[in-house]
């Protein structure tokens, strides 16, 4: 997939693209070129980008798990004949495995048209060219372990065939009589291969007609026969038919060429079929394996879902054991988030973000229901983004850089989520940068979300507020001072959804509970508390 100008590289680390782009993966060489030339979808191509989804959705419901791992086996089988393709478009006359090649392809195909053959919305992939190619080459061998030539490709293959073996057996006949002439000669039953070894002391004279030597030894001789006049005629006669099999032969395998020649363009639209399938059934794959649903795709800037979940980190907790809550969320403009330091407001972001990331490339959303626009931009801003400039800007300076870059582009419709943006300058100033960001923002028109642990931003910004529910009540702080346990004791007492803030803020004190989980000695964490309520 390319992700082009929808996503920077830093933003596209921070919201999981190669981690959706390794878990679409398609199997085939054909899928790979395909998935390799996919890219988003634009503003004014919401139907095709829901059309898509809608079809990947189908197509994971018609399928079971069963059925969906055999399509994945046979694309995994199913070998590259596009080399043999365009070997025989330049006209050139196709050796043996490209012939294995394309009997598999075609065969594949078939297993392939098979598996989906209940599904009507998806026509079969085998055309008249590929059925053509498959009976043409179905006498070349029984199984798709080889491919040989076989007599019943041609009837005058199959007589020159016949011909040779007999002029091979006038040649051993021949060499036979030879070699029991020998053999006699020599007081032998029979002389076995064609060098062997005479001992001196059997010979008290010449050695006789027909026999060669090669070495003498001062013990033995190393010898062999010689060819005969019979033997010489009958060789000439089976090499003669020799060539004549090979150019048959040539021959066969030049029409068979030529067959392949005159279908590369339908074989060619196969090609581009199974790739387009390939990807589609690693879309199918991915939406049953992670509950995915088509989202309704929105003509103004908008974002919306109910049960969200950004998937990288929900495989990641799930391989410790631990679940991700999913999030409920409504945008049409730019809004503030709150909440305390490991509540999940960076995910929160980055829920955001993964699902206008799948359906800008088409794809069915991790969410129970969701609606957004096609983005031109998502765009990520603050906490998580590596270090694109030189390292001698301080992180303030390089993320004041970075918005630059975001505005300066002017994308009409812009997701932002800011991560903590100017937290490394002064609390007075941060807040000031936010409110004026927040008001250009919405001069704009943007869609998106800035956190932030400054508070009154959106008070004084006029923009909607959401805030992380956070502690549910003070975690116990483990007897054993271990970290993990204590992190398990966090996430049980954290309320990690995020509901709308209306009124007046009010403060809270879940940063001090988090200190005090993490081993802080009491005294300090009390003289918090004081501070906190003076």
């Amino acid at each position: 997939m390319k992700a082009l100008e929808l996503l920077d590289p830093a933003s596209a680390h921070v919201l999981g693209f190669e981690w959706l782009t390794a878990a679409l993966a398609p199997v085939s060489s054909y899928g790979d070129r395909h998935f390799s030339e996919l890219r988003p979808f634009v503003a004014g191509e919401e139907s095709q980008a829901q059309e898509r989804a809608q079809a990947i959705a189908r197509l994971a419901a018609g399928l079971d798990a069963e059925r969906l791992d055999a399509l994945h086996a046979a694309f995994g089988d199913l070998p590259d004949a596009a080399g043999a393709v365009a070997r025989a478009s330049l006209g050139d006359v196709l050796d043996d495995p490209n012939f294995l090649e394309l009997r598999r392809f075609s065969a594949t195909v078939e297993r392939i048209d098979g598996l989906l053959a209940e599904l009507t919305e998806w026509a079969p992939v085998s055309n008249d060219s590929v059925r053509a190619i498959q009976a043409a080459l179905a006498p070349g061998g029984r199984d798709e372990t080889g491919f040989y030539l076989a007599d019943a490709f041609d009837a005058e293959l199959a007589a020159l065939r016949d011909g040779l073996g007999r002029e091979q057996a006038a040649l051993d006949a021949a060499r036979g009589r030879e070699n029991e002439r020998a053999a006699n000669a020599l007081a032998r039953e029979a002389i076995e291969g064609d060098e062997f070894i005479i001992m001196r002391a059997e010979i008290d004279r010449a050695l006789p007609a027909g026999i060669r030597v090669l070495r003498e030894a001062p013990t033995y001789l190393l010898c062999s026969l010689e060819y005969g006049e019979a033997s010489l005629a009958a060789l000439a006669r089976r090499d003669a038919a020799a060539e004549a099999v090979a150019h048959a032969e040539e021959r066969v395998r030049a029409a068979l060429s030529a067959l392949v020649r005159d279908q590369a363009a339908a074989i060619g639209d196969a090609e581009r079929r199974l790739g387009e399938l390939d990807v589609s059934l690693a879309a199918a794959r991915f939406t049953r394996r992670y509950g995915c649903t088509p989202a309704e795709i929105a003509n103004e800037p908008a974002l919306a879902f109910e049960r969200g979940r950004f998937l990288p980190l929900e495989a990641d907790l799930s391989a410790a054991g631990r679940p991700f809550v999913p999030l409920d969320l409504e945008l049409h403009d730019v809004a503030v988030l709150t909440g305390p330091n490991m509540g999940g407001k960076s995910v929160s972001l980055q829920t955001c973000g993964f699902v206008a990331l799948c359906a800008a490339f088409g794809l069915p959303v991790p969410a129970a229901r969701a609606r957004t626009a096609l983005f031109d931009q998502i765009a990520w801003l603050g906490t998580g983004r590596e270090a694109q400039i030189g390292g001698l800007l301080s992180s303030f300076a390089r993320e004041v850089l970075e918005l630059k870059a975001i505005l300066t582009r002017a994308a009409p419709r812009l997701l932002i989520l800011a991560d903590e943006f100017a937290r490394t300058t002064t609390p007075h100033e941060g807040k000031a940068l936010l409110i004026a960001l927040l008001q250009r923002l919405h001069e704009r028109r943007a869609c998106g979300m800035l956190a932030t642990h400054l508070a009154g931003i959106a008070g004084a910004a006029g923009a909607r507020h959401f805030a992380v529910r956070g502690l549910a009540g003070i975690p116990r702080r483990p007897p054993s001072e271990d970290v993990v346990e204590a992190l398990a004791a966090l996430a049980e007492a954290m309320d990690y959804t995020i509901g709308e803030v209306t009124g007046d803020e009010r403060p809270r004190a879940d940063a001090i509970a988090l200190t005090a989980l993490l081993g802080i000695d009491r005294e300090l964490v009390d003289a918090a508390y004081r501070s906190l309520s003076q």
